[in-house]
């Protein structure tokens, strides 16, 4: 697909709930805190609401539930959504099933699959096809090698006022996630890390990284459900329960 920008599509009535999307999401097959999912919401949300515009791309797209979530934000904004996945657990005919379930049949138009390692990718085809992303979900192979390569790719394309979702960090069954993350973080960077939220770990540019890091704790503690009430009573007990540092950076504990 070439880089193209639609008009927003006219609201429907679901559509003024921004949550909306989480209850959909959760029919779909795979693995989302639902936290995660309504916190993603919201930072989507702030950036619509801040005029960030721009497609979006996932790295592990499964049967879409995160992708989703991205590509509600996206046909709100008149953007799309490229997803890379080797679909050797699904097809695309399943992605496109359950897209088409939640948003109809015309939301084919706001996104593009690509079958195919995300290693067989390079930035300057991924740019040439969305522009630079302003938010990139990572959610493909879980080894070193695999995840380290795209947080560097990540790095190299993501808009300046972008946001990236790295999925399975902390999770002791993902360890090369983990080694990954540690391993990139280990020499100076576009992107770090800003916040941790139920599995995954969100890096934005480092002249944006206040910004962003500000913008999810005043989510968290505007929120009306049971996380952040947490978030609010662990704030009450001292700051670092909700914030720690992190290879030189301050990361909220969501």
């Amino acid at each position: 697909m070439s880089h193209v920008d639609f008009a927003p599509a006219r609201p429907r009535p679901e559509l003024e709930n921004r949550y909306w999307i989480c209850d959909q999401a959760a029919q779909i097959h795979g693995w989302l805190e639902p936290v995660t999912a309504r916190r993603t919401t919201d930072i989507l949300h702030w950036q619509g609401a801040r005029g960030i515009s721009g497609n979006l791309m996932e790295i592990g797209v499964m049967c879409g539930k995160y992708f989703s979530i991205l590509l509600d934000s996206a046909e709100r904004r008149g953007n799309t959504v490229l997803g890379i996945d080797t679909f050797q657990y699904t097809n695309t005919a399943r992605v496109d099933q359950e897209m088409t379930k939640v948003f109809g049949e015309a939301i084919k138009a706001r996104y593009d699959l690509w079958e195919c390692m995300s290693s067989k990718v390079n930035a300057a085809q991924i740019i040439a096809s969305i522009g630079h992303p302003r938010f990139i979900s990572i959610d493909g192979a879980h080894d070193y090698e695999n995840v380290y390569r795209d947080l560097c790719l990540a790095d190299a394309i993501l808009a300046v006022d972008g946001l990236v979702a790295a999925d399975d960090f902390l999770n002791p069954l993902t360890l090369g996630v983990n080694q990954a993350v540690n391993a990139f973080l280990s020499q100076p960077r576009h992107i770090v890390p800003v916040a941790f939220i139920a599995n995954k770990l969100f890096l934005a540019h480092r002249t944006q990284a206040a910004c962003y890091r500000d913008a999810i704790e005043e989510i968290f503690t505007n929120a009306t459900d049971a996380q952040g009430a947490g978030f609010v009573e662990r704030a009450s007990h001292g700051r670092h329960h909700i914030e720690q540092p992190f290879h030189g950076h301050s990361v909220l504990i969501g």
